[in-house]
C-alpha cells in the first residue's frame, strides 16, 4: 500500500515538472526545417527593437530629404552667382567703353593738326586761318567738364541739372549731343526709365549724325526691355547690329540679344 502511494507520488511530481518545462520552454515551428528535420524557433521580436528600427528608417528619410533641399539651393546660388558676374563683367565693359570715347573727343579737341593746303588750278591757295573760339565755346567746354565732373563723383542729384542747364544754353554746341547722352544714362542710373527714354530718344532724332547714336540705341533698347516692352527693345538691339556693324554698341548689343534668348 505504502509502494503504491510512493508510485503515484512519483507520477503526480513527474506531471508536474513536465508541464513545468513545457511552459518554460519557447514555442517552435512544427514544420522541419531543410532535410535535417530539426525545428526551428519561432518568435516575435520585442515591439521596442521595432520601434527603434523604424525611428531609424524615418531618420534616414529626413536626412535626405534635407541634402536634396540644400543640393538644390546650392544650385540656385551658383545660378545667380554666375549671372551676377555677368552683369558685372557687362557693366564694366560698358564704362571701359565710355571712357574710352570720353578721352577719344577730349583728344580731338585738343588736335591742332593741320590739313594739306588747298590748291587751284595746280596752285597753292591761302586759306583764312581759323576764328579763335569764343568765350562762349570756352564757357561751354567748362560747364560740361563741371557736370562731367559730378558725374564720376556719382552726385547724380546735381549732374541732371546741370547737364539741362548746358543743353539750355548751348542747345547746338560743341559739346550738346554727349551732354544729351549723358543726361539719358543718369536718368537710367537712378532707374528714371521713362526720362532716360525721352532723353536717348531726343539724342537720336535731335543729333543724327553724332557718334553717341550707335550707344543712345543700344541703351534705349536696353529702357524698353527693363520697361518689359522686350519686341520694341529687340529692333533697337538689332538696328544698332545692322547699322553699326563692329561697334562697341553692336557687340553690346549682340550680348545683350543672347542673353534675352536664353531667359
Amino acid at each position: 500500500m505504502r509502494l503504491k502511494r510512493s508510485v503515484c507520488s512519483a507520477f503526480v511530481l513527474a506531471g508536474l515538472m513536465t508541464s513545468s518545462v513545457q511552459a518554460q520552454v519557447p514555442v517552435v515551428d512544427s514544420q522541419p526545417s531543410g532535410s535535417s528535420g530539426q525545428s526551428v524557433e519561432r518568435q516575435d521580436p520585442p515591439q521596442a527593437e521595432m520601434a527603434s528600427t523604424e525611428s531609424a528608417a524615418g531618420g534616414t528619410a529626413h536626412l535626405l530629404n534635407l541634402l536634396d533641399e540644400l543640393r538644390q539651393e546650392i544650385m540656385t546660388l551658383r545660378g545667380q552667382v554666375e549671372e551676377q558676374a555677368y552683369q558685372i563683367n557687362q557693366l564694366q565693359k560698358e564704362n571701359r567703353d565710355r571712357y574710352l570715347d570720353l578721352d577719344r573727343r577730349i583728344t580731338r579737341l585738343g588736335d591742332t593738326s593741320d590739313k594739306a593746303p588747298a590748291t587751284a588750278g595746280g596752285f597753292p591757295v591761302t586759306l583764312p586761318k581759323k576764328p579763335v573760339a569764343a568765350k562762349s565755346d570756352s564757357r561751354e567746354e567748362a560747364a560740361y567738364q563741371s557736370a562731367f565732373a559730378l558725374i564720376k563723383e556719382k552726385q547724380f542729384d546735381e549732374a541732371v541739372p546741370a547737364l539741362k542747364k548746358l543743353l539750355k544754353d548751348y542747345p547746338k554746341g560743341q559739346f550738346s549731343d554727349n551732354a544729351q547722352y549723358w543726361l539719358g544714362e543718369v536718368q537710367m542710373a537712378q532707374g528714371k526709365y521713362q526720362e532716360a527714354q525721352s532723353d536717348f530718344q531726343v539724342l537720336i532724332d535731335s543729333y543724327p549724325d553724332s557718334s553717341k547714336v550707335p550707344d543712345a540705341t543700344y541703351k534705349l533698347g536696353r529702357v524698353l526691355d527693363l520697361q518689359g516692352e522686350k519686341d520694341a527693345a529687340r529692333k533697337h538691339f538689332e538696328s544698332v547690329i545692322s547699322q553699326y556693324p563692329g561697334s562697341s554698341a553692336a557687340r553690346l548689343s549682340e550680348t545683350y540679344l543672347r542673353n534675352m534668348s536664353g531667359t
